[in-house]
């Protein structure tokens, strides 16, 4: 699992990366519900986890990436737009979330 650090103004929301059945789930399955809800299981590990996602809509898609955006509310009261990347990496679909987009 692969996890770093990124600052949304004064706040920092660990991003969270997870292999998704190591090659068994390509990016072209997914829709933004779906990786929508792997953001909120990989969130459950973290400081700050996300407790509901609404309103998920894709904003980018090729065939090895898709990116989405979403209503979250998270564990500390926040009310926030999440970001959303699903990709491939080393033959595995990872899922990736923010609270700034992705460059």
């Amino acid at each position: 699992m692969h996890l770093s650090r990124l600052k949304a103004g004064s706040t920092v929301i660990a991003l969270a990366a997870i292999a998704l059945l190591s090659g068994c789930v390509n990016v072209s399955s997914l829709d933004c519900s779906e990786i929508a809800e792997q953001a909120k299981t990989i969130s459950q590990a973290q400081a700050i986890k996300i407790q509901n996602v609404t309103n998920s809509r894709e904003t980018s898609r090729t065939d090895a990436e898709a990116r989405c955006s979403a209503d979250a509310t998270l564990s500390d009261g926040r009310n926030t737009t999440l970001y959303l990347r699903a990709y491939e990496e080393n033959g595995n679909t990872m899922v990736a979330y923010q609270e700034t987009e992705f460059q």
